[in-house]
């Protein structure tokens, strides 16, 4: 039996300090035949001769360099790269610049796909340890049992991890058929695969997530909970202050108005409800008891946050 093919989309800019190590780790994954494109975003450093020394070395690396648009844009580009790929693929994925993958993550994630419906989008996901940028392991992102998700939590937090996403190619063409404009590339998968196919998330670690100082997503964790000692100071800016990282109703509103007709009637009427919760009293308070909107991590502070979140129409 032949090894499934998987197209990594990879976005770089500027990365010459961890890339080489990463591209390694993806040339090392094992049970499966793994293809890398990149997409070079404008990089002022050694980034694209350190890409142009690994695609002539390698036949199933290939890497473009373009003007800078930005991660997002780059990899919704990627995404559109991919599918004008004539080759046969099986599964894509996502990767950063600056991880190290673990052996067996490609091949985790595929076996967890086969054999889903082709007809509708499905996505994996798994759980990493961070380290830091000498390497040493900070801790796990999700701590703790494994996370509770249901539909609302998918409309409220935005956690899953690009850089941990395979999928088939039914998710990518719908998300070709329509880039997010509010919100980033990975939750915008991961929305549509959650309410129009299926997701799975593995709660074992199976990559390393570097965090350092130029993470591209490094300083926009005001709205959260990190950063900051004071419980008190943190949760004051989250409900009177900073404003909140990812415009939740405003992105639902995207996603309803583009794939609304692909709903069933249930998923409508929630995303119905949501759109309208800052103003609607009746939404608040169906969100307030409703099932569909837990803290999926288990801890009990921040679920009353986040029903202080629904009341102050902070989402």
């Amino acid at each position: 039996m032949m090894n499934p093919v998987v197209l990594v989309l990879m976005s770089t800019y500027n990365g010459e300090r961890f890339l080489k190590e990463q591209i390694d780790s993806i040339l090392s994954q094992s049970g499966v035949d793994v293809r890398l494109l990149v997409r070079d975003d404008g990089s002022k450093d050694l980034t694209c001769s350190i890409l142009s020394e690994y695609a002539s070395k390698h036949k199933n690396i290939e890497y473009r360099a373009c003007e800078n648009v930005g991660f997002v844009r780059s990899f919704s580009a990627l995404v559109e790269m991919a599918l004008e790929v004539e080759s046969p693929v099986d599964f894509y994925a996502f990767a950063d610049q600056d991880d190290i993958w673990m052996p067996e993550k490609l091949a985790t994630a595929c076996s967890a796909l086969t054999g889903k419906d082709d007809s509708r989008p499905h996505l994996f996901t798994s759980n990493s340890m961070q380290i830091d940028a000498d390497g040493n392991e900070i801790g796990l992102f999700h701590k703790g049992p494994q996370p509770k998700f249901r539909k609302g939590n998918v409309l409220v937090f935005g956690t899953e991890q690009g850089c941990s996403m395979v999928f088939n190619r039914k998710a990518a063409e719908l998300y070709s058929s329509c880039e997010p404009k509010l919100t980033w590339h990975d939750r915008w998968l991961y929305h549509i695969c959650y309410f129009l196919g299926s997701v799975t998330y593995h709660h074992n670690p199976l990559f390393y997530y570097r965090r350092h100082e130029n993470n591209a997503l490094a300083n926009l964790h005001a709205g959260s909970l990190e950063g900051e000692q004071s419980k008190i100071v943190r949760v004051y800016r989250i409900l009177f202050v900073e404003p909140p990282v990812t415009n939740h109703v405003e992105m639902a509103k995207e996603f309803y108005d583009h794939f609304s007709s692909k709903l069933d009637s249930s998923d409508r009427r929630l995303l119905e409800r949501f759109i309208v919760c800052r103003k609607s009293i009746i939404s608040k308070i169906y969100m307030l008891f409703s099932r569909h909107f837990i803290y999926p991590y288990y801890d009990a502070n921040e679920g009353r946050l986040l029903k202080w979140l629904i009341l102050s129409g902070r989402l």
